[in-house]
């Protein structure tokens, strides 16, 4: 048997140095650190048309979970059906207070004026993370 002198060699320090940068960051995307904040509202019926479905109401989720999206996550209408797992930090001029935990809901509109905000959320999905009416500050991030 011939003995190899890599095998007894530490590995090179780049290797470490990427395999800790890679621990970390899945890390930090563990704990949503790599999650987008904005503004989010909720928006009241009639939900059709959409324009990402038109009016066809087989677009809309179970429990009427989804929502919009301003123009800063429309990209070109790409946003249509993308899921995203939205988490109230604190109201942001509403009436209301955040609930603990998330909701995930499914892109199937576009909200594209100059003062939208990022996420508008139906009565349903709203009503789980806030309480009451108005904008409040959100924390999300695009989910499978």
């Amino acid at each position: 048997l011939q003995h190899d002198e890599a095998q007894d060699r530490p590995p090179p320090k780049f290797a470490m140095k990427v395999t800790t940068t890679l621990l970390t960051l899945s890390n930090f995307a563990y704990l949503g650190l790599c999650s987008q904040g904005g503004l989010a509202t909720i928006y009241k019926p009639p939900y059709l048309p959409t324009k990402c479905y038109g009016g066809d109401s087989a677009q809309f989720p179970g429990g009427n979970l989804f929502g919009a999206v301003g123009p800063d996550l429309w990209d070109g209408g790409a946003a249509c059906g993308r899921k995203y797992e939205v988490r109230c930090m604190a109201p942001a001029g509403g009436s209301g207070k955040c609930k603990y935990g998330t909701v995930t809901i499914k892109i199937v509109e576009g909200r594209l004026g100059k003062k939208a905000p990022s996420l508008s959320l139906t009565v349903l999905a709203g009503q789980i993370i806030y309480t009451g009416s108005g904008t409040f500050k959100a924390e999300f991030e695009e989910v499978a």
